[in-house]
C-alpha cells in the first residue's frame, strides 16, 4: 500500500528537478513509519542526514505520509512531548503546507507548551493561509488561529463579591470559605480531590465503554465523595448561570424534542459534529470560566491553603481529569463527570452566539445539542461552501474542531433527522425505532425481562426512559407504551433520597 496515498498533494514537497529517490532510504522510512509515534525521533535523524542528497526531498514525502497515516495516534496521546517533537520535525523537515495544517490543530492543544510552540510558530512562519481574523480590523491570515490564546490575564477579570452578587452566585472568596461552601472537611481532603486522577490512588475510576459507531469511548467517572462535591459545584454555581438559548443538550426544560422541534419542515438541513467535545475543553478554558463568573484567581495556581485567593483554579481542578497528577499537560473536562456537561455549556456561550449570528445572516436557524451542530433553511439558495468554511472557522477559533467526515447536507425530499427525531413536517420517532421497541415488550411478555434485558442492569430503566420519549413525541401511542411498561416492571419505586 502507499503510504503517500491519504495525504493531499497540497502537504507535499516540490521536487527539484534533481531530485532522486533512493530505494534503500525509503524502505527504511516505510519500517519506521509502523511505529509512529514512536519512531518519530529515529525518523527525523534518518532525514538530517539525508538533507544534503538529492533524495531528501522524496524521503520527507514518504515521511509525510507516514505521519499524516498515524496524526490520530499523535493527537490522542496523553504524552505532550510526542506532539511537541511533532511541530519541531514539521518545522525542520515538511512543506510549510503541512506545517500550517498541524500548528492550526496544535495551537489549540490541551497541553500549554504544545499550544506555546504552535503559536510561536505560526508567528514567524507567515503562513500562506486565509482565515478569520482576530479583530474586526485585523488580517485574514493565520494569526487568526490564535484567538483565545492572545488576550487579557485571567487576574484582568472582574473579581469579587459584587461580581458573584450581580451573578446571583454564592460569594467565596478564599479556599477555606470554597472547602465550606461544598462541604470538604479539611485541606487533606480538598488535596486529595485536587489530585484529579485514577492514578495513586486518586478520585477517579477510568474504563471504556463501546461506542455506538464502533470504536470506545474513555469514561473518567468520579469516585462516590467526589462526585457528591461536583454534584454541589453544578447545584449551587454552574446550574445558576445561564446558557445560550441555542443550547439543548444538559439543559432544564430542553432536550432532544425542543432541539429538534426548531428545525422542522426545513427545505435544507446541515449537520456538524464536534471531534472530542468534552477533552477539547481544557484546565486553563475552565479556570476561563470560573474567572469570568467573578471568582478569584490568585496566582493561578490550584491550593489548599485555607487563607488562598484561588478559587477559580481550585474549582476547576476539581472539574477537571489529569492523566498524570503531577503534569499540568492534558487536564481536561471528563466524560463521566456530573459538571461536564453544565461546564460545557457555559464553554460554548460565545460559540453559540456567533453561530447563531452566522445563522440568522443566512436567514437560517441554528442549534447545538452537546456535539451535535444543527442548522436549518426554508429556502436551498445557501452557497454551503462558503457556509461551511465559515462553521469550520468560528468553531476553530473558539476551541473546537468539526468532524468533516460527519458533515451532512439533507434535502427535504430525504428524511431529515434531528438528535433521532424525523422533522421533515411533523416531529417523528422513526417507525423502525417504535416497531422495535414495540418487539422487545411482546417479547418480555411472553419469555420475561431476562430475555431482552441480555444482563443489563439499568433495563428497567431504559424500559421507561424509552416509553417516555415516545411520550414526548406521540403522546398517545407514548401513554400506551408506558401502561405496558408499568404492567412489566410494577410500579417504580422511589429511592431514598426521594423520599426523604
Amino acid at each position: 500500500m502507499n503510504p503517500l496515498a491519504p495525504i493531499p498533494t497540497a502537504m507535499l514537497r516540490s521536487l527539484p528537478a534533481n531530485a532522486t529517490s533512493d530505494a534503500k532510504l525509503r524502505d527504511q522510512i516505510d519500517s519506521l513509519g509502523q511505529s509512529l509515534p514512536d519512531s518519530l525521533g529515529q525518523m527525523a535523524a534518518l532525514l538530517d542526514q539525508a538533507k544534503p542528497s538529492s533524495d531528501y526531498d522524496a524521503a520527507v514525502n514518504r515521511a509525510a505520509g507516514h505521519i499524516w497515516s498515524a496524526l490520530d495516534g499523535f493527537y490522542s496521546s496523553s504524552d505532550p512531548s510526542v506532539r511537541v517533537a511533532l511541530l519541531r520535525f514539521a518545522s525542520a523537515h515538511l512543506s510549510e503546507a503541512a506545517q500550517a495544517y498541524l500548528c492550526r490543530r496544535l495551537v489549540k492543544d490541551t497541553a500549554w507548551r504544545v499550544r506555546s510552540l504552535a503559536r510561536r510558530l505560526v508567528e514567524r512562519s507567515g503562513f500562506r493561509e486565509v482565515a478569520l481574523p482576530l479583530t474586526p480590523e485585523g488580517v485574514w491570515d493565520a494569526t487568526g488561529w490564535l484567538q483565545g490564546t492572545v488576550g487579557r490575564p485571567l487576574f484582568q477579570h472582574r473579581q469579587g463579591r459584587r461580581v458573584l452578587q450581580e451573578h446571583g452566585l454564592p460569594v467565596i472568596q478564599d479556599l477555606g470559605e470554597l472547602r465550606k461552601q461544598l462541604g470538604i472537611k479539611s485541606p487533606n481532603q480538598l488535596g486529595y480531590f485536587l489530585l484529579a486522577s485514577d492514578q495513586r490512588g486518586g478520585p477517579y475510576a477510568r474504563f471504556t465503554i463501546p461506542k455506538r459507531g464502533g470504536g470506545e469511548r474513555v469514561i473518567c467517572a468520579p469516585k462516590k465523595q467526589l462526585r457528591w462535591v461536583q454534584r454541589q459545584i453544578l447545584d449551587q454555581i454552574l446550574a445558576k448561570v445561564p446558557t445560550h438559548p441555542a443550547a439543548h443538550g444538559f439543559v432544564a426544560g430542553r432536550s432532544t424534542v425542543t432541539n429538534a422541534e426548531k428545525h422542522r419542515g426545513a427545505a435544507l438541513l446541515l449537520k456538524f459534529d464536534l471531534t472530542d467535545f468534552f477533552p477539547t475543553i481544557h484546565y486553563h478554558r475552565v479556570v476561563g470560566l470560573f474567572a469570568s463568573l467573578g471568582y478569584y484567581v490568585g496566582d493561578g495556581r490550584f491550593g489548599t491553603e485555607d487563607d488562598a485567593r484561588r478559587v477559580a483554579p481550585t474549582l476547576a481542578r476539581l472539574c477537571c481529569y489529569a492523566a498524570d497528577p503531577e503534569s499540568w499537560d492534558g487536564v481536561t473536562l471528563p466524560q463521566g463527570a456530573p459538571t461536564s456537561p453544565a461546564i460545557s455549556n457555559l464553554v460554548c456561550r460565545r460559540l453559540d452566539a456567533r453561530l447563531e449570528g452566522l445563522a440568522q445572516r443566512n436567514h437560517g436557524v441554528y442549534t447545538r445539542y452537546a456535539d451535535d451542530l444543527t442548522f436549518s433553511f426554508k429556502d436551498v439558495s445557501l452557497d454551503l461552501g462558503r457556509f461551511r468554511w465559515w462553521v469550520d472557522q468560528i468553531c476553530h477559533q473558539e476551541g473546537f474542531f468539526i468532524n468533516q467526515a460527519k458533515f451532512r447536507v439533507i434535502r427535504a425530499s430525504q428524511r431529515q433527522l434531528v438528535t433521532g427525531i424525523v422533522v421533515n413536517d411533523e416531529l417523528r420517532i422513526p417507525r423502525e425505532e417504535r416497531r422495535r421497541f414495540r418487539a422487545m415488550l411482546h417479547n418480555c411478555r411472553r419469555h420475561g425481562l431476562a430475555s431482552q434485558a441480555r444482563e443489563r442492569e439499568d433495563f428497567g430503566a431504559y424500559l421507561r426512559g424509552f416509553a417516555c420519549y415516545v411520550h414526548m413525541v406521540h403522546p398517545d401511542e407514548g401513554a400506551e407504551l408506558l401502561r405496558q411498561v408499568e404492567e412489566l416492571l410494577g410500579p417504580e419505586e422511589e429511592t431514598p433520597e426521594e423520599t426523604a
